[in-house]
C-alpha cells in the first residue's frame, strides 16, 4: 500500500504522470547518441546500434541513481511516522527502492522503441536481463541500508553521495563498452559492481559483451558483500535512526 501510495504521487503531480517515466530516459538517450556518435563522431565509444547500446545502460543507471538519491533522505522525510510505524525500520528503505525499482520497469518501453528504430533483436542471452535486474536489487538494497543509516549519523553524507554519483557514471560503462576498458585496468574496473551487471543488461543485444568468470564473480560477490555490511550497519544504527527521526 505505502508502495502504491508513493507511486500515485509519484504520477499525479505532474501532467504528463506516467510519460515522464519514458520521456526522461528517452531524452537522455538521445542526448547522448547526438553527442557522442554525431557530433563527435565517437563510433568505437560503444557497440552498434549506440542508440540502442545507450538505451540498455541508461534505463538501469537512472533507476540506480534514483534509488541511491532516494535512500539518502528517505529517514528525513518519514520524520514522526517512523517512531509510531509498527513495520521494520528496513521497510522505509526497501520501500523507496521499490517504488524506483517499478519505475524502471515502467521505463522498460523506452528499449522497445529503441529496438524498433535500429531494427535490432535480441538473442537468447537476453535471458540474463531478469537475472541483472535481481543482482542490481540486491547491490541497491546493501548501498541504501548503509546510505541511509549514515545520512542519520553524518547528515553530509547525502551531498558525497551526489558527487560519488556523477563520478561512478563515467567510471562505469555506461557510455562505453566493457571492451573498451583497457585489459591493464579491466581487473581493476571490475571492481565496480556496475560492471558486471550493465554487462549483464547488454549480453542480450551483444554477446561480445561478456565479461569473463572473474569480471561477474566479482560483481556477485561484491554485491552480496555490500548487502551483508548494509544488514549489518543498519542494525546497529538503529537505535540511533529511531532517535533522530
Amino acid at each position: 500500500m505505502l508502495v502504491l501510495r508513493d507511486l500515485q504521487k509519484q504520477y499525479t503531480k505532474f501532467r504528463l504522470g506516467y510519460l515522464w517515466t519514458l520521456l526522461e530516459p528517452l531524452g537522455m538517450s538521445i542526448v547522448l547518441w547526438f553527442v557522442f556518435s554525431v557530433l563527435l563522431g565517437a563510433r568505437a565509444l560503444g557497440l552498434q546500434p549506440y542508440l540502442l547500446f545507450l538505451s540498455v545502460a541508461i534505463l538501469p543507471w537512472w533507476w540506480f541513481t534514483k534509488g541511491i538519491a532516494a535512500s539518502t533522505r528517505v529517514f528525513r522525510r518519514a520524520g514522526g511516522q517512523l517512531r509510531i510505524s509498527l513495520l521494520p525500520t528496513e521497510i522505509w528503505v526497501l520501500r523507496v527502492l521499490i517504488v524506483s525499482m517499478i519505475e524502471f520497469l515502467f521505463s522498460l518501453p523506452v528499449i522497445v522503441v529503441a529496438m524498433i528504430v535500429t531494427r535490432t533483436w535480441p538473442g537468447p542471452l537476453i535471458v540474463l536481463f531478469p537475472v541483472a535486474v535481481a543482482l542490481q536489487f540486491v547491490l541497491m538494497y546493501g548501498l541504501s541500508l548503509l546510505i541511509s543509516a549514515g545520512c542519520v549519523v553524518i547528515p553530509d553524507l547525502a551531498r558525497i553521495v551526489r558527487i560519488v554519483l556523477r563520478a561512478l557514471f563515467y567510471l562505469s560503462p555506461v557510455l562505453y563498452s566493457i571492451s573498451n576498458i583497457p585489459e591493464a585496468v579491466r581487473g581493476l574496473a571490475a571492481l565496480n559492481p556496475l560492471v558486471g551487471v550493465l554487462g549483464l543488461y547488454r549480453i542480450g543485444f551483444w554477446p561480445e559483451e561478456i565479461e569473463d568468470a572473474y569480471g561477474y564473480a566479482v560483481s556477485i560477490g561484491l554485491s552480496i558483500v555490500i548487502l551483508a555490511i548494509g544488514m549489518i550497519v543498519f542494525r546497529r544504527t538503529e537505535p540511533r535512526i529511531l532517535k533522530e527521526a
